[in-house]
């Protein structure tokens, strides 16, 4: 069976300038599609990374409570990552390990699902989140001249990998409907850990005049954010591609720089 929280990136020493203090650990979450195929495909980060796949892709069906329910679940398996003998990093003055966690896609709406379900853990704390090509999913619209994700496709004639994939974002795009990004409040609200995002810079073909619904905040920087909290971002940054396109091969090496910076800076902030 295989490891999930798969490790996708080894630690390496060499460019952190000092052997006594690793890089915090990145944790990236699966897209709508349910794999880290995309991931395994970055240039080097130079911090431990693990990925984290739809348990699910196989299988199929919906996950009790949706994406509240994948972030509960997501959130253990960190939890249980962080206590292994060989995990990467020692425990902070605090006595709990310092994490980065992400995504493409979906994965950037459960990793802010999981950062908050992790609010205050005594053993794991997340001190950054961030998003790639992650739109608000706030008053999404159900009709009119967009496209529903994927539905448009024939399945009969995709091989069973592909199937697979486009069952779980049709799965995915259902969930997301039905769930409300959480929100910090009280003494929670000093504990929310910092956001950066990565945004495609082009829109999706669709042979009509249409938009794609992926592309419905492709004008507004914070791809609609701003509707959930106007500050939630320390740094937005534009990459070549479209939404599916950006880990293609020829965009590889921009995204990956692109995710080396957004986090270092947050391991930075957090650290200041």
């Amino acid at each position: 069976m295989e490891k999930n929280p798969e490790l996708i990136q080894d630690v390496d020493f060499s460019h952190s300038g000092t052997s006594s203090r690793p890089q915090v650990p990145l944790f990236l979450i699966h897209d709508g599609g349910g794999t880290t195929f995309a991931y395994h495909c970055l240039d080097p980060l130079h911090r431990p990374t693990y990925g984290i796949f739809n348990p699910r892709y196989h299988s199929g069906g919906s996950f009790e409570g949706g994406v509240r329910g994948m972030g509960r679940l997501y959130a253990v398996m960190i939890r249980q990552t962080c206590a292994e003998p060989n995990f990467p990093v020692k425990r902070n003055s605090e006595g709990s390990v310092d994490i980065l966690i992400g995504g493409w896609s979906m994965g950037g709406l459960l990793s802010l699902e999981i950062a908050k379900v992790l609010t205050g853990d005594r053993d794991v704390r997340v001190i950054g989140v961030l998003m790639i090509e992650t739109m608000c999913p706030v008053q999404l619209p159900t009709t009119g001249d967009y496209l529903e994700t994927l539905d448009h496709l024939d399945l009969s004639k995709s091989n069973k990998n592909l199937t697979l994939s486009i069952q779980a974002m049709k799965e995915a795009l259902r969930v997301i409907r039905e769930w409300d990004p959480p929100v910090w409040a009280g003494i929670q609200a000093r504990q929310r850990p910092r956001f950066s995002l990565l945004r495609a810079i082009d829109s999706l073909p669709t042979g009509s005049k249409r938009v794609h619904i992926l592309d419905i905040y492709r004008r507004d920087q914070n791809l609609g954010w701003d509707i959930y909290d106007p500050d939630l971002f320390t740094e937005t940054l534009d990459v070549k591609g479209n939404h599916f396109e950006m880990f293609s091969f020829q965009n590889i090496p921009g995204i990956s720089k692109a995710i080396k910076r957004c986090c270092d800076t947050l391991e930075k902030l957090a650290q200041s």
